[in-house]
């Protein structure tokens, strides 16, 4: 419930009262030790502080669901976070290290068949590449 309220917030804008939501829903999930969802947590507070720019937190953030979700063997939730990290490595003009996430997410989530494609494939474009390029990626 608290992640989706996150979600909610950050979609209207909202940010202070998304990330008050995600920051509740990462102490619980970690209270009761539910891995997953403290990896859905961050990744969630991760997306809402790049729109913030709040560039440090949001990396740590990433960074920690990055290795949860590659923990557990969420794969989906896996090309979620290299998604995010491919997003605020583009925010801070680190192309390259963004390239990199990106071909990363693209090619999980083409091999998963999930609706991240789509984005990945966006952000592919918007890195200045040609879709088609990254490797175990589809056409």
């Amino acid at each position: 419930m608290l992640g989706n309220l996150g979600i909610v917030h950050d979609s209207l804008g909202q940010y202070k009262q998304a990330t008050a939501h995600h920051q509740q829903y990462v102490t619980i999930a970690r209270e009761i030790g539910d891995r997953q969802g403290e990896g859905i947590a961050l990744v969630n507070w991760g997306a809402t502080q790049i729109k913030l720019e709040q560039y440090p937190e949001a990396l740590e953030n990433s960074l920690a669901a990055l290795a949860i979700f590659q923990e557990i063997g969420d794969r989906a939730n896996e090309a979620e976070a290299l998604k995010n990290l491919a997003e605020l490595h583009q925010k801070q003009c680190e192309v390259d290290v963004a390239r990199e996430y990106c071909e990363q997410a693209l090619a999980l989530a083409t091999e998963l068949g999930i609706p991240l494609v789509k984005e990945c494939q966006k952000l592919w474009e918007e890195l200045g590449e040609d879709v088609t390029k990254p490797e175990g990626a589809e056409d």
